[in-house]
């Protein structure tokens, strides 16, 4: 189910359990309008209230940390592509093959994360994948011949940024699988959806209630929609930003 879909089931949850909380209160006897039974309710929805508000918080949190993550790990891996290319063109012209295909692995790399134009494509990697080309990379990074002890430090650096570049692309490939549990947010719009049924039974029936329950049911489900959005970071409205990549492969000499 994509974030869209989300939005709309949950402001549809929402806003469907305020108006039955409504349409039940309009033919509630009137035994069960005295006060407290009211009190009762209230206290009962107030727990669910703060528990529902204790658990919306903590998956914002969860979906802005995986953001954020993600994002830094953009930003090493920018950074480690362009201390890699600065440490090839010190090497020497022997390196100019091993430059042109870190080159084509920055390009693959942001079509695999991005897709073209800068969103994410469907499946179906470019050929070759990046994983690809970064083990060439590293295999004729081994096949040099350094000449000189700072020509043996650059090759030694670059394998080690190899390495780097390796360790955070399975990261990427791990995290990608481990989703914010959706059943979690199901059984959050069930505790709303109460929430808001509780709301209706003793509130007047009138456009000015109508309205608040509407407005309310839209905040939250704009919440709800941001945190599937947000916990898969290189798709939907919020993406990281491919701008350090881009600005990596500016760097790197054309072939």
């Amino acid at each position: 189910m994509d974030v869209s879909s989300y939005g709309l089931l949950a402001f549809a949850v929402i806003f469907g359990g305020g108006m039955l909380g409504l349409l039940i209160g309009k033919v509630l006897h009137d035994r069960y309008r005295d006060d407290t039974t009211q009190r009762i309710v209230q206290t009962t929805t107030t727990m669910i209230s703060l528990l529902a508000a204790l658990v919306l918080g903590l998956l914002v949190a969860a979906a802005k940390n995986r953001f954020d993550i993600s994002n830094k790990q953009i930003e090493d891996l920018a950074a480690d592509l362009m201390s890699l290319n600065h440490d090839l063109l010190k090497y020497g012209p022997e390196a100019n093959d091993i430059t042109s295909l870190l080159r084509e692995y920055v390009v693959s790399k942001i079509e695999e994360t991005w897709g073209r134009g800068g969103s994410r494509h469907e499946p179906g990697l470019p050929d070759p994948p990046a994983s690809q080309l970064l083990e060439n990379i590293e295999e004729k990074l081994l096949s040099l011949a350094p000449h000189s002890e700072s020509q043996r430090l650059m090759v030694t650096r670059a394998l080690k940024i190899t390495d780097d570049l390796t360790m955070t692309s399975w990261v990427q490939t791990a995290q990608a699988a481990n989703d914010i549990p959706h059943p979690f947010i199901l059984i959050l719009m069930l505790w709303l959806c109460v929430l808001f049924i509780s709301f209706g039974l003793f509130a007047p029936r009138n456009a000015v209630v109508v309205l608040a329950l509407l407005v309310s049911a839209l905040s939250i489900a704009s919440a709800v929609a941001m945190i599937v959005d947000m916990d898969h970071p290189f798709e939907g409205m919020i993406v990281v930003s491919a701008r350090p990549m881009q600005e990596a492969l500016a760097r790197i000499s054309a072939p």
